[in-house]
């Protein structure tokens, strides 16, 4: 029995040892983070709001962190190639995602089995920015305001389209609920990114588009768009003369609205956690002005608010688009 004891109490201390001498390497690391650059990787091609927004992000955090921020355009397949590196990637904070509620929220939504899980796969750093989104048409459209776009649809099923970033992403999911709402057919075409889906449309190749307030202004303010709603709650002060599709369609709940945040590998110390957080935050407040004057709104926040954030839209948001959006084709 005594023996018995002793080898007890002998493994017991060994495994403390253990422990402590595992814990110590990593609160060190933790402490000395960042040595070296990190790579944000951004799951869609260059030219859309989200590559957009995250290198602007990158560059205010590189100040902070003392570290270049490398932006990583890994697009396809509505943002899951890019996370999905995220997801396998190590968890020293060195690789992080400028992810979406496309990302964790829509894709859960249609494709049933995904190479990552929206919540276990990431430890959340921070929201960044809600992104509003807009209704245009070229300005040579005949479409002058939504309404009649909505009263052509209704009597032309499927003979209009809009382009997305593909099937899965934000500009995706919020044209299904316009749709949805509007009790209309319009045709989805998805494409590799927001870059190619703007260019087409720009060509008279699709008819409108669902995108972010900030990416069609420059373009609405040389002619080239025609702004029809916004899919905010409420209207913009920004474009206070542009109406909501919930006032369009005597829904005032409608809000098409999307976030973007940022997210490391599960398993991610804390520490490091909280130093990007950080960063984050100092990013922000670095790209204030040019955020508010572009129709963003910015959000912040602790890593549990995002997690908080991401349950809570699974268990709303994402039954709700399942219905609406079907499996991606």
């Amino acid at each position: 029995m005594t023996h018995s004891r002793s080898s007890v109490a002998r493994r017991a201390v060994l495994a403390l040892f253990a422990t402590a001498s595992l814990a110590a390497p990593l609160a060190s690391f933790a402490s000395d983070f960042p040595n070296r650059p990190i790579r944000m990787i951004v799951p869609f091609p260059p030219g859309g709001a989200t590559d957009l927004v995250s290198r602007r992000m990158a560059l205010a955090m590189e100040k902070d962190l003392g570290q270049t921020v490398i932006v990583d355009n890994r697009g396809g397949a509505g943002g899951i190639i890019g996370a999905e590196a995220v997801a396998k990637a190590e968890p020293d904070g060195y690789t992080i995602l400028s992810t979406t509620a496309g990302v964790h929220v829509v894709n859960p939504a249609i494709y049933p089995k995904l190479p990552y899980d929206p919540l276990k796969s990431f430890e959340p750093i921070s929201q960044s920015v809600v992104a509003p989104l807009a209704l245009v048409v070229l300005s040579k459209s005949p479409f002058k305001t939504a309404q009649e776009l909505i009263d052509f649809a209704k009597k032309n099923p499927d003979k209009l389209s809009y382009g997305s970033a593909g099937s899965g992403s934000s500009l995706h999911q919020n044209g299904e609920m316009f749709k949805d709402a509007a009790g209309v057919n319009i045709l989805h075409v998805p494409y590799k990114g927001a870059g190619p889906a703007v260019t087409d449309f720009r060509g008279g190749r699709v008819d409108m588009m669902f995108s972010y307030v900030g990416s069609v202004m420059p373009s609405v303010k040389t002619g080239e768009y025609r702004l029809l709603a916004i899919g905010s709650p409420k209207r913009l002060p920004l474009i206070a003369d542009t109406p909501t599709v919930g006032e369009i369609l005597g829904q005032p709940g409608f809000d098409a609205d999307t976030w973007t945040g940022l997210t490391a590998p599960a398993g991610t110390p804390p520490a490091i956690i909280a130093r990007l957080n950080k960063a984050v935050h100092a990013a922000l407040e670095a790209n204030k002005e040019y955020f508010q004057t572009n129709g963003y709104v910015i959000i912040g926040g602790t890593s549990d608010q995002m997690k908080q954030r991401i349950q809570t839209e699974l268990k709303t948001v994402t039954p709700l688009l399942t219905k609406i959006m079907g499996p991606a084709r």
